[in-house]
């Protein structure tokens, strides 16, 4: 699962006019609308969703998800991809909480078969991408079982010394789902469900364990490897998909990522110390230092006055954006399997709309 460090440069939705929640403006849906027409209009298909802290404000879909056969609506199934890795920082955090592990533990306290070079590699130096391992070590659509991703990972040689750096490395999150199965006795999927998607109120999201009936998944012209749909790489795997476990691949649709974000916001789910470690900025991710790593998330301290905690992804069936504003409660969740405007283009749209500012129109 692949992420992007940006520059900052059918149909559900509301009634006309300003969204309101709490007695404040949230958005100008009138400058939403007109901006996400303008984005259709130039090639953008997907889902959008937005945001407020007490309920979903505004919901859109766009084009075809089965080319010529079944529209986007809201209901989508879609592949989050590396915005996966914030629920793996999330789960790890939540162990924390019940007792299970500390962030200094050595991954050989719970990956014995770790060599020298890999045993006192900690939890919080895989959580940041500060380990050292490669980014990945086979395809997606390899079907994988655990023994043998973790061997494969561990005969990897590291890039670097461990915490020397940051280096993006979907490795790393894929051996903390290895942990997660090791300090909860329960599968990643399993421990996820139950203890943050469940409590969330998500019932569409994870791999194989959702009832997806009637349900669309996105299908891309081309494909990959003979896959053309998130659904069918699932399948091909069949449960041995190491290569996506903790670190991307996750299923889930516009509501349910919303969902999460106000789940977020409360302690309900994590405590107030977890979502400080979960949102602090603990590595710089470039070097000019307006980026930072976090556990899972990205951190902008200062996106034009507020603070971003944020993620995207690609793989090969989506590009997915997940922006949340905290310091308001504002969010806005977008993803998309194809067409000649990125979201990333539209994401940016929708944070100054957010803001209260006009946006430019999207460039395809």
């Amino acid at each position: 699962m692949k992420r992007l460090i940006l520059i900052f440069t059918g149909l559900c939705g509301l009634l006309a006019g300003p969204i309101m929640a709490d007695d404040k403006i949230w958005i100008d849906q009138t400058a939403l609308e007109t901006f996400l027409d303008d984005a259709a209009a130039k090639g953008f298909v997907g889902v959008v969703g937005v945001s407020g802290p007490n309920g979903t404000l505004y919901t859109r879909a766009y084009g075809d998800a089965v080319a010529g056969q079944t529209a986007y609506t809201p209901d989508t199934i879609v592949d989050i991809a590396s915005i996966s890795k914030q629920f793996t920082g999330a789960a790890i955090l939540k162990l924390r909480e019940e007792g299970r592990l500390t962030l200094d533990d050595p991954l050989s306290r719970f990956l014995p078969s770790a060599p020298d070079d890999k045993a006192a590699i900690t939890l919080h130096q895989l959580l940041t991408h500060t380990a050292g391992f490669p980014d990945v070590i086979g395809a997606d659509e390899e079907a994988i079982p655990r023994a043998d991703y973790i061997g494969r990972a561990f005969k990897a040689p590291l890039l670097f010394s461990p915490g020397a750096r940051y280096e993006y490395s979907n490795v790393g999150y894929s051996l903390l789902a290895a942990v997660i199965e090791q300090a909860s006795g329960m599968t990643y999927e399993a421990y996820l469900r139950d203890r943050l998607w469940k409590p969330a109120g998500m019932f569409m999201t994870g791999y194989y364990l959702p009832d997806y009936t009637g349900r669309t998944f996105p299908r891309t012209e081309e494909g990959v490897s003979g896959l053309h749909g998130a659904d069918e790489l699932l399948a091909r795997t069949g449960g041995n998909t190491w290569h996506l476990y903790g670190n991307g691949g996750i299923l889930s649709t516009v509501e349910d990522m919303l969902r999460w974000h106000r789940a977020l916001l409360g302690d309900g789910i994590l405590s107030a110390d977890s979502k400080a470690l979960l949102f602090t900025p603990h590595v710089p991710e470039d070097a000019q230092g307006v980026y930072h790593y976090g556990y899972g998330w990205s951190i902008v301290p200062d996106y034009r006055g507020k603070k971003l905690v944020w993620h995207n992804g690609g793989g090969y069936f989506t590009r997915a954006d997940f922006w949340r504003f905290p310091e308001d409660g504002t969010a806005f969740f977008l993803a998309s399997h194809g067409g000649d405007v990125e979201p990333y283009k539209v994401a940016d749209g929708l944070a100054e709309i957010l803001q209260g500012r006009t946006p430019k129109p999207v460039k395809p």
